[in-house]
């Protein structure tokens, strides 16, 4: 364990840290997603939307919840989307964002209340610790990003975590709610005392002040024990008696809130590097392995729509599940370095989080459906109520706020933060520093003395990877291996400048120091120029699930039948009614220039083709290659996938399967489960076209199986 200097206590040292961030920046159609972002929805809520614009932490009146976290979410999110921006490609993007950053830095700064309070609130009774959580990740990014502003911020942090040990000492105020208290009414707050961990245990490890550091340690212990306290010890929820079924409305406590659950998965793993125990560590693992079990999508997230909900393939998943699902999962990635937690954030990654959001990113859903035909205001029949736990009709449109606005203000994290887990570092047991490559997706790292840069067409399977690396010193190159790549898959080590190349190898047959179905290990000489060449290979793996439905995944990626659709559009309609129009619209004109008044809106997508489609793939699922990874007549140059990359139609890489039409049943507004399917009665069969999930809006993806039609 690392010990801190001149204090008691010392925290589990991560396997894997992260480097600063703007040392990571993206390339090829990871560059092409960000920068779709920025131009989108990401980098213009600042400049329109009422929760941001005008949010109460830049001097205005709006929030959607007594939290307060709108302008936390969005913070979180405007510093690494800005500083994982290329500045050289996307200067005008990266300066907007950077600035957008730095007002709303310099404006809290400048507003910190003189007791060390950061934020709007001026009352003991409004004022909750949650939404600071969300701020002091940006801060610390910001901090990490920015030299000039780090000490300004590290100073603000510090004022603030002492008032939080003072508030904390007097029976918890700002995490447990007190009489007329109303600033976490629904106990959110108290679900994730984890949250402020995360900040704290980074502080702790920046801190050279003895007291400073003794009153961290004491901010966390407070705050798990706090969590104890309000029955939100998630240590607890996921023993024993973890929720199996799913929720029951006005039944389930907010510990079975598919973001509260997301986020929840690291409890076990902040409060292991604090007091360590093999049973804490073996928990972290088996929370995920529960989680997924009885919750998880084949997407990748888990069923949450708000509450989990099971495995039906009708239930919804909520796109902010989906973020936080993936940077908890990175998150424990790097505390234990397990294989399998850097796959579930692909999967999230390159299906759930792409399927939710439109190919420009000026619209989303707030939940999708694994089965989803259509794209609209469910209509379920009388008698009938949506699948959904608690969220609305209107909440699987492609919008603005579809549904609760958390969403819009948190979405855009994903990439950026998947980005900052790309390379991590590590050294080796003699000191020679090691770096990384988890996930295998197109990125630079520029740090001293070393330069790494990744051209890949990853995710789709045929798989090329070109490393072009420069460096002045020795170091332990890791790449890992996920853990769908076949036998077939290789690498190649050539010094730049020389026709000879080192032998072949198979991927994944050699490793440094690392688990060897893990990595695959190579030693980078000293001084010198080299280049990389991965080619991933991967079979169709075919998921039967429970109901003897299946999913089709090649790759990290999963394979759906995808829907034609018609497009309706109108203007943005209001979470809360779902009927008028936003505020922000209420005056629109045609004329009106700027780029949200004429790309913000809502979209149905409602189906123009069947829908209703069984598959047999006992009869062999064919893998179609459109476009060879690695260019013709070039010197081993990647071919460059489509942009917009999660478009329809777009994919390199589709499948071919026996399909035919069936007999499916709509319940409760939308596509039944599989499972009420007759799968034994079908019309003849044909070939169906299987497509990547993320560019199928609408689309089956857990596909019931065919019988042989009865005599």
């Amino acid at each position: 364990m690392a010990s801190v200097p001149g204090s008691d206590h010392s925290l589990v040292p991560l396997q894997f840290d992260t480097y600063p961030l703007g040392n990571i920046k993206s390339n090829g159609w990871l560059g092409d997603q960000l920068r779709l972002s920025a131009k989108g929805l990401g980098g213009n809520l600042f400049y329109f939307y009422r929760f941001i614009k005008e949010s109460t932490w830049l001097g205005g009146t709006w929030e959607y919840t007594s939290l307060n976290e709108a302008a936390p979410y969005w913070y979180n999110y405007i510093v690494p989307l800005a500083y994982t921006l290329d500045e050289v490609s996307d200067p005008d993007s990266f300066v907007e964002l950077k600035k957008q950053a730095d007002y709303f830095l310099d404006y809290i700064l400048s507003h910190q209340a003189a007791d060390g309070w950061l934020g709007p609130e001026t009352t003991a009774h409004t004022r909750g610790i949650w939404a600071r959580c969300l701020l002091l990740q940006g801060l610390i990014n910001h901090a990490s990003a920015d030299s000039t502003k780090r000490q300004a911020i590290m100073d603000a942090v510090i004022r603030f975590v002492r008032l939080a040990h003072v508030m904390l000492t007097d029976n918890y105020a700002g995490y447990i709610s007190q009489k007329d208290d109303v600033f976490d009414l629904q106990l959110f707050g108290a679900a994730r005392a984890h949250e402020l961990a995360l900040t704290l245990q980074w502080l702790y490890g920046q801190s050279e002040d003895t007291e400073d550091r003794k009153i961290i340690w004491e901010v966390m212990e407070m705050m798990w024990e706090g969590s104890r306290i309000m029955e939100r010890d998630w240590t607890i929820f996921f023993g024993k008696d973890f929720p199996q079924e799913p929720s029951v409305r006005d039944k389930s406590l907010n510990f079975k809130h598919g973001v509260n659950v997301a986020q929840g998965l690291r409890y076990p793993a902040h409060l292991y590097r604090m007091h360590p125990s093999p049973e804490l560590a073996n928990l972290s693992r088996d929370a995920v392995a529960k989680t997924f079990k009885y919750h998880g999508t084949p997407a990748g997230s888990l069923s949450s729509d708000e509450y989990i909900g099971g495995l039906s393939p009708q239930r919804g998943s909520e796109l902010c599940c989906s973020v936080e699902l993936m940077f908890s999962l990175s998150y424990l990635y790097q505390l234990f370095g397990d294989n399998d937690l850097a796959d579930r954030v692909e999967l999230a990654a390159f299906n759930a989080i792409p399927a939710g959001i439109s190919a420009d990113w000026w619209s989303h859903q707030y939940i999708t459906q694994v089965n989803q035909p259509w794209a609209c205001e469910l209509e379920p029949t009388k008698g009938e109520k949506t699948p959904f736990y608690d969220v609305c009709r209107y909440a699987n449109v492609f919008g603005l706020e579809p549904e609760f606005p958390c969403c819009t203000v948190n979405h855009p994290t994903a990439y950026p933060k998947m980005l900052m887990n790309t390379f991590l570092r590590s050294r080796t047991r003699n000191g020679m520093p090691s770096v990384a490559h988890v996930h295998l997706i197109p990125s630079r790292l520029d740090i001293d003395g070393i330069s790494i840069n990744c051209e890949s067409n990853y995710p789709f399977v045929p798989c090329a990877i070109r490393y072009s690396i420069q460096t002045s010193e020795a170091f332990e190159f890791l790449i890992r291996v996920p853990h769908w790549s076949t036998t077939s898959s290789t690498v190649e080590l050539y010094e730049s400048g020389s026709l000879s190349r080192s032998e072949t190898q198979r991927f994944g047959s050699t490793t440094r120091g690392r688990d060897s179905e893990n990595f695959h290990g190579l030693e980078i000489p000293t001084a010198g120029r080299f280049d990389i060449f991965v080619t991933l290979d991967a079979e169709v793996r075919i998921m039967e699930h429970d109901d003897k439905s299946v999913s089709i995944y090649h790759g990290a990626l999963l394979y759906a039948f995808e829907i034609g659709h018609k497009t309706h559009t109108r203007l943005p309609r209001n979470y809360k009614d779902q009927t008028s129009d936003c505020t922000e619209f209420a005056n629109f004109s045609d004329l009106e220039e700027e780029p949200w008044m004429k790309a913000c809106r809502d979209h149905d997508y409602l189906p123009n083709s069947c829908w209703n489609i069984g598959i047999d793939p006992s009869r062999g699922v064919k893998v179609v290659v459109k476009r060879d990874p690695w260019m013709k007549g070039t010197e081993r140059q990647v071919t460059a996938p489509p942009n917009p990359l999660w478009a329809s139609g777009t994919s390199p890489v589709h499948l071919e399967v026996e399909a035919a039409w069936v007999d499916w049943p709509v319940r409760n507004g939308t596509a039944a489960d599989p499972s009420t399917v007759d799968t034994a009665s079908h019309e003849e069969t044909f070939v169906a076209r299987l497509v990547p999930y993320g560019t199928a809006k609408l689309h089956i993806a857990q596909f019931p199986v065919l019988k042989s039609k009865k005599a």
